[in-house]
């Protein structure tokens, strides 16, 4: 089995270009034939020869040496820079994170944007969703969740990002609308298009419905807001969406009246597993969520 020492050795012997210069540039005391045996036992792992005398006192890598080189290069020269960046805990490095459509769209970009600006060396990797699945928090592979969280499971910490607002969209030459009528009552009778039937904000919309005195008949369902208003343009029904802005969603052919009242606003949450030990990738992107917001995060028991 191939033992991380014994790279190490053949990397610095292939960078040095001998095993006496190698074995003076070792971070750690260590003799001449103390780095050809580690050279020596990798050569044996792979049943090939990694290096071939080019002067006196000079190795060059063969064909497959150059060829391991190219493998192992990158991470010996990286290391050293990783373990500063460890060490001093800065702010760089991956940071994954899953956000609804509506998310991804109108919070996430001058949000990342603030990101990139402060700190470049943060890599940023977006996935949409459709709704918050914390198994991955759970797993390791998201950091971070970004979308409506009404219930948060034990074990997530979450902040407060943003908000959504509701609005009724209807057709914009729909009578009701000419006659400044439009409730979502008054459109009890006229067709009604929903989210899709597998997305959370679909139970949501009904709900709202019945809290506003109407109760959807006929259906039509779409899988985003863009395609509600679409259908919504072409004369198929009304809805009620949410948008993370108060001027609400822009649509050619779309009437939008904002609802007011309890009920019609609900907080767009950044949600991630709580940990013993400080992340700080993540506390510098949750530390730009909103410039004028508090940075306070509350975590659950």
């Amino acid at each position: 089995m191939i033992q991380i020492y014994q790279l190490e050795g053949f990397y610095r012997v292939a960078m040095a270009g001998g095993y006496a210069r190698a074995a003076r540039e070792f971070p750690y005391p260590i003799t001449q034939p103390g780095v050809h045996a580690q050279v020596r036992r990798l050569e044996r792992e792979l049943g090939v020869r990694l290096f071939e005398q080019a002067a006196k006192d000079r190795s060059v890598p063969t064909r497959a040496g150059r060829t391991l080189l190219a493998f192992c290069a990158p991470f010996f020269d990286e290391l050293p820079n990783v373990v500063r960046t460890i060490g001093r805990g800065a702010a760089a490095g991956r940071l994954r994170i899953q956000a609804g459509a509506l998310e991804i769209q109108e919070i996430l970009p001058a949000w990342m944007r603030r990101v990139r600006t402060a700190y470049p060396d943060i890599d940023l990797e977006l996935g949409e969703i459709d709704g918050p699945d914390y198994t991955r928090l759970f797993q390791d592979r998201v950091d971070l969740i970004v979308d409506h969280q009404p219930q948060l499971p034990r074990g997530v910490s979450s902040l407060v990002v943003g908000s959504h607002y509701s609005f009724l969209v209807a057709p914009a030459h729909h009578p009701l609308v000419r006659r400044q009528r439009a409730t979502p009552a008054a459109f009890s009778r006229e067709p009604f298009v929903a989210f899709s039937a597998n997305l959370p904000h679909q139970g949501m919309q009904f709900s709202a419905l019945r809290a506003l005195g109407a109760e959807p008949r006929r259906i039509t369902r779409a899988p985003s807001v863009a395609s509600i208003l679409s259908f919504v343009a072409a004369g198929l029904g009304y809805s009620l969406v949410p948008w993370p802005a108060k001027h609400g969603p822009r649509s050619r052919g779309v009437a939008v009246i904002p609802l007011r009242g309890k009920g019609t606003s609900f907080p767009i949450v950044a949600s991630w597993r709580t940990t013993s030990e400080p992340d700080a990738v993540l506390q510098a992107v949750l530390g730009l969520a909103r410039p004028s917001a508090s940075r306070r995060s509350r975590a659950m028991s």
